[in-house]
């Protein structure tokens, strides 16, 4: 995974897709996601994450595409990112691929589509993305416990992670990474 992980944090913009498989992502994408916990904000988040964007892209036939997207989207926004674009697809009843579709239904799913696009080609990704005030209190909650927990415990791999981004001092991964 260190690829992949390599990848994302030299990325200007994180696309991250799934179908929904039982109303959530692939076992796939949930073991991505779950082997990559150890980078949310309350663990140790990579400072890159939170200059980040990201587009979510979920489809399935039924229901469940966005709740699928939620699950991505959830583990990103706990890495830091805070500029995230999604865009869910649902395709109903027996038209399950493109060719079967209506043509009503595939120009609305194309403009969704070039609609995300259109926004996130905009973009100057030389600049840093705008770190969000939920990003700004999760990250601060995090700070206050890591605080408490490096008094503790000193032997935490966390808080000494923490520590040493210098991040329960004065300095932000907002404004280093």
């Amino acid at each position: 995974v260190s690829a992949v992980v390599r990848a994302m944090d030299e990325a200007d913009l994180i696309v991250m897709t799934s179908p929904a498989y039982v109303l959530h992502v692939t076992g796939a994408m949930k073991a991505l996601l779950d082997h990559l916990a150890y980078r949310w904000m309350p663990h140790r988040p990579s400072a890159a994450m939170f200059g980040k964007r990201a587009v979510v892209i979920t489809q399935c036939i039924g229901a469940g595409a966005r709740t699928a997207a939620k699950d991505i989207r959830h583990s990103l926004s706990w890495w830091g990112i805070s500029r995230i674009g999604v865009f869910t697809a649902a395709l109903m009843g027996d038209s399950i691929c493109w060719d079967e579709l209506s043509e009503r239904r595939r120009a609305k799913l194309t403009r969704g589509v070039m609609r995300l696009a259109v926004r996130f080609a905009r973009i100057d990704y030389a600049k840093t993305a705008r770190v969000s005030l939920a990003t700004r209190m999760k990250f601060a909650m995090c700070r206050m416990i890591h605080r408490n927990i490096i008094k503790a415990h000193p032997e935490s791999i966390d808080a000494r992670y923490w520590a040493a981004q210098g991040w329960l001092g004065r300095e932000r991964p907002w404004k280093t990474g």
